[in-house]
């Protein structure tokens, strides 16, 4: 199969609906909570935060930054492990890495039922105030908003242009 181009309304259309899907169903398991995607976004975004980035490579080159605001880190951090995870810890930016980690590999599943072939790359975290990266011009993204009782997030996903990263396809 040749590089899709999240350029395409369609191809952008899959990879939206895996990653509400799949964050919907992993948040919820993983924290006994509903998760739902807010259409319009959401409120209490920004501020001190924790960001986990995952890069993927293959049909479609792409990256998922997920934004966990301080509160919404610290609820979901101790829920997710059981016990109380300081926010300052290096442990925090474990855990965010591993929830990052763990939709990661959901969404190649679903990727892969939609004929998407792709691999994910090991996670980046930061922790700040009002973390977002940068992105080149012209990159296609869209940003998603995500409600809970243990707070809101936001998934960011990004498209890539492979042929500038030297981006390899698996397998090749």
């Amino acid at each position: 199969m040749a590089a899709l181009d999240l350029s395409d309304e369609q191809t952008l259309e899959t990879l939206t609906d895996c990653v509400i899907k799949g964050t919907e169903s992993i948040f919820t398991t993983i924290l006994g909570v509903d998760t739902k995607y807010s259409e319009g976004g959401v409120d209490g975004i920004g501020g001190e935060g924790v960001v986990g980035i995952i890069s993927y490579v293959g049909d479609i080159s792409w990256s998922m930054i997920l934004v966990l605001p301080k509160e919404s880190a610290i609820k979901m951090g101790n829920q997710f492990t059981g016990f109380e995870v300081p926010y300052d810890s290096p442990d925090m930016g474990d855990v965010v890495g591993e929830l990052a980690n763990v939709l990661a590999g959901d969404l190649v599943g679903r990727l892969s039922t939609e004929g998407v072939k792709v691999q994910m790359s090991l996670p980046t975290i930061m922790r700040g105030e009002n973390v977002e990266p940068f992105l080149p011009r012209g990159i296609p993204s869209k940003k998603m908003g995500f409600t809970s009782s243990h707070g809101n997030f936001t998934l960011k996903v990004a498209g890539s242009k492979p042929d500038h990263l030297g981006h390899k396809k698996p397998g090749a």
